[in-house]
């Protein structure tokens, strides 16, 4: 295996209208929103290999944990300069808020 996260190919997994639809669906209340319908089938594909080596790869594990942790911290931030909403929608929906949608999802830090 080896390799980091390829985050072209994750970015392309879900695109920018499903990820806005789920993310706002998720901040609404619902539950459930996240699976792996949202991918393209490549995506399927990427979500099913990210979710082994999550599992199987600890210095992989730690690699993800750490993007999870570096984009959290950015959307805590964009929450503090905008209440609204609008710049963490933003980010969400940008190609590395697509990464940490999949990524979280893979990793079962978001259900």
């Amino acid at each position: 295996a080896g390799g980091g996260l390829k985050i072209d190919v994750i970015a392309k997994a879900i695109d920018h209208q499903t990820a806005a639809n789920v993310w706002q669906r998720y901040q609404s209340g619902e539950r459930g929103v996240f699976n792996r319908n949202l991918y393209s089938n490549d995506g399927q594909i990427a979500f099913d290999e990210i979710q082994n080596r999550y599992h199987a790869d600890p210095a992989f594990r730690q690699t993800v944990l750490r993007y999870l942790s570096d984009f959290e911290k950015l959307l805590k931030e964009a929450q503090k300069r905008d209440p609204a909403g609008s710049l963490m929608m933003n980010y969400l929906v940008s190609e590395t808020g697509r990464v940490y949608l999949l990524l979280a999802h893979a990793s079962g830090r978001i259900v």
